[in-house]
Parts: structure tokens; C-alpha cells; sequence
């Protein structure tokens, strides 16, 4: 209603309802501006226009924010934003959404244990992938390293058009293999040159048997009494009969 325009006449045959709206609109509200102003707004709807997917520490001072935007701020302390809920409906486009995990979701596993992706159950074969989201935000273009955690299928959706980098303890456990394989073969050398040294010491080291000429020269040294137990009886030899044995038994008496 334009100023200086009467307002239209009062309609009797009105209920009650219908009389509140005509007052309404023809007395309180004058313009469209004033009616999205007097909207009443939910905290969602409050949630929804203050919401920030990143809130900088410098920019979470209390005291400079306005209650809309303490209660955005509210809400995101209460996400938790280890893990990412991704919307790849428009992967052909290059284009996802992502947002924080709820108290109810991390209970449940959702984003870790299950996978990320909407409306998805998927529990085996997951895998956790590093994303530069970028996204618009008030007008201003930003970007955050994020990481979200899929099964096999969403996997390709995710990197329909850009390899993404894998974001796994993999990495870790190929490098501590590594450095194992390092040490493995450090110690075999180590090991190999420890038993080169022991064989060479072995080999310098001189041999108890004594040579044949100490045998016979500590042989000589004993007495001949001795010597004839050491001697080896030759078997080749005739040995005698017991007549020729009495014989010189009595030659000797005898003499």
C-alpha cells in the first residue's frame, strides 16, 4: 500500500482468522520486507544462516558475536570433526558436500566404522581418504584438508575425476617395515662379519696333537720297562708251541 492511498474498506461478513490477516496486511505490515522481518524464525533456521564449517579461534570470541552467531558457534563445538558425513549424489560433477559427525553418529560408527557416505551400511573393506574441500562460504571461497573413510564402491565416486591421496596408517606401517628391513639387514651383516672372525680365529689357533717327532722323543724318555707294554705285538710272527715253551723252561733251569 503506497502512502497517501486510503485503506479499503472494512469487511464485515469476516471470521476471526481472516479479520487478524486483513488487519494484518493492510495496517501492521506494509511492505514484504517487514513481513520476512517478522517471520518468526527455529534455532535451526538460526543454525542454518550462522553455520560455519570452520570457525577460526580468533573468530570465536564470544564477546564480538552476536546471539545468531553464538548459537551457530554453540552448535559446532558439539560436532566432531575427526571423521566427515559425505553426499556424493553429483560425483559425475565433480561436486560433494561434507559435513561434521553428531554425538549420535559417532556412537553408532557412522563415518568411521561404517561407511561415510549418506544412507550407506557398508562396514567391510572401508579405506580413509585426505580431501581438499573446498568450498563457498559468505562469498568467499575457502578450502580444509578433511578426512573421510568409504567403502569400495563410494571410493570410486570419490575419485571419478581426481585421484585423491589415501589417508592410512599404511604409510606408517610401510616406513616402520621398512626401517625393520633396514635393521634385518644390518644385523645378518653384522653377523656374517662376526662369523668370519670367529673362523679366522679358529684357524690361527694352534692344534693340540703333538707332531710325530714329540711322540717319539717322549716315547724315548720313558723307561724300557715301560716301552715294552707300548709296543704292539707283531701277529704276523709264528708264535711257539707249548713243548718248545717247556724246553727252554728247562734249558734255563738247567743252566
Amino acid at each position: 500500500m503506497e502512502k497517501g492511498d486510503d485503506p479499503p474498506l472494512f469487511p464485515i461478513n469476516l471470521t476471526a482468522k481472516e479479520r487478524h490477516n486483513y488487519i494484518l496486511n493492510h495496517y501492521v505490515l506494509s511492505s514484504p520486507a517487514d513481513v520476512e522481518s517478522r517471520r518468526h524464525k527455529r534455532d535451526i533456521d538460526v543454525i542454518r544462516e550462522n553455520h560455519r564449517f570452520l570457525w577460526e579461534d580468533e573468530e570465536a570470541d564470544t564477546d564480538s558475536l552476536s546471539w545468531e552467531q553464538r548459537l551457530a558457534l554453540r552448535y559446532y563445538k558439539k560436532l566432531f570433526k575427526e571423521y566427515c558425513i559425505a553426499d556424493l549424489s553429483r560425483f559425475k560433477e565433480n561436486k560433494i558436500a561434507l559435513r561434521w559427525r553428531t554425538e549420535q553418529e559417532v556412537v553408532t560408527g557412522i563415518g568411521q566404522f561404517q561407511c561415510g557416505s549418506r544412507h550407506c551400511a557398508e562396514r567391510t573393506d572401508l579405506r580413509s581418504w585426505e580431501v581438499n574441500f573446498k568450498y563457498i562460504e559468505k562469498g568467499a571461497p575457502l578450502n580444509a584438508l578433511v578426512k573421510v573413510r568409504l567403502c569400495p564402491t563410494h571410493t570410486e565416486q570419490l575419485n571419478f575425476r581426481t585421484k585423491k591421496r589415501e589417508f592410512k596408517k599404511q604409510r606408517r606401517r610401510e616406513k616402520e617395515e621398512r626401517r625393520a628391513e633396514r635393521k634385518r639387514k644390518r644385523r645378518k651383516v653384522e653377523d656374517k662379519k662376526e662369523s668370519s672372525s670367529d673362523d679366522d680365529e679358529e684357524t690361527d689357533e694352534p692344534t693340540s696333537e703333538s707332531p710325530p717327532e714329540e711322540k717319539q722323543t717322549a716315547a724315548e724318555e720313558q723307561p724300557a720297562d715301560e716301552q715294552i707294554w707300548l709296543k704292539q705285538p707283531d701277529i704276523g710272527q709264528e708264535q711257539p708251541s707249548r713243548e718248545q715253551e717247556f724246553e727252554r723252561y728247562l734249558e734255563d733251569l738247567l743252566l
